[in-house]
């Protein structure tokens, strides 16, 4: 229950709630929580009422199954469990970032290091960073998938011109989505899955096309290629080419 917030910090967890739906509220009378206005409403309208709920706020979203690592590149090129201070410096990190501009990003998962602090224009799962006041209403945006929820996110900001930073220094590490609970128990499979992936790629075939398939626990995952950094140039080009135009 709530491993996410089990392996934060003191410090991280005075400044986190965690998201519950009514049915489950009175696991969490020691905790700080936020209701969700429905049972079984789904990870992806979970995203869009908390996406409204933190309209004029910063704030970060996280999965309730990952454990927060940290690694300094061209130093510890190994991943160790964040402490206090590595919770503070991401956190000031992130909202100087978002002095600058940066309205949106998160981090990575535990894949190999890229040898940098962060990368640009990518996408990102299970951990967000979201600054409301400079990104769409909640109403804007599509939030129709039940599955791929995060990438379908991803590509929207993206095209749409927001751009965006993922960690390279702090990774989660999560265990694979048919885990029991959670979205398993919402219905999620892997038929699932691979529809969403087809409607992914009818929603942005410029950007998301097949990528072979891959067994997991004896199913078979149609994998697919996102190119994420495309989708943000290719605002910028459409963004330039309207200036163009009104000149």
């Amino acid at each position: 229950m709530q491993k996410s917030f089990s392996n934060m910090t003191p410090t991280a967890q005075r400044i986190t709630k965690i998201v519950v739906q009514p049915f489950e509220q009175h696991k969490y009378k020691d905790f700080p929580i936020i209701v969700l206005p429905e049972n079984d409403c789904g990870i992806t309208l979970t995203r869009k009422f908390i996406w409204a709920h933190g309209k004029n706020k910063r704030y970060m979203v996280m999965d309730d199954d990952i454990i927060m690592k940290t690694r300094t590149p061209d130093e510890e090129k190994s991943k160790r469990t964040m402490t206090e201070e590595d919770w503070c410096y991401m956190l000031d990190t992130v909202s100087k970032w978002m002095d600058e501009g940066i309205a949106w990003g998160g981090c990575r998962s535990c894949l190999p290091p890229a040898g940098k602090e962060y990368i640009e224009n990518s996408g990102t799962a299970e951990v967000f960073f979201f600054d409301g006041n400079q990104l769409p209403s909640a109403d804007e945006l599509d939030w129709s998938l039940s599955t791929a929820e995060d990438i379908s996110l991803s590509l929207q900001l993206l095209s749409k011109g927001y751009r965006n930073r993922i960690f390279d220094r702090f990774v989660y590490q999560s265990d694979f989505v048919g885990t029991e609970g959670g979205c398993l128990t919402m219905g999620r499979n892997m038929d699932m899955i691979n529809n969403n992936h087809a409607k992914l790629i009818e929603k942005f075939p410029e950007y998301v096309s097949w990528n072979g398939e891959k067994e997991i626990r004896g199913e078979t995952m149609k994998k697919i290629k996102i190119m994420y950094k495309k989708a943000y140039l290719d605002s910028q080009k459409s963004k330039a080419n309207l200036l163009d135009f009104m000149q």
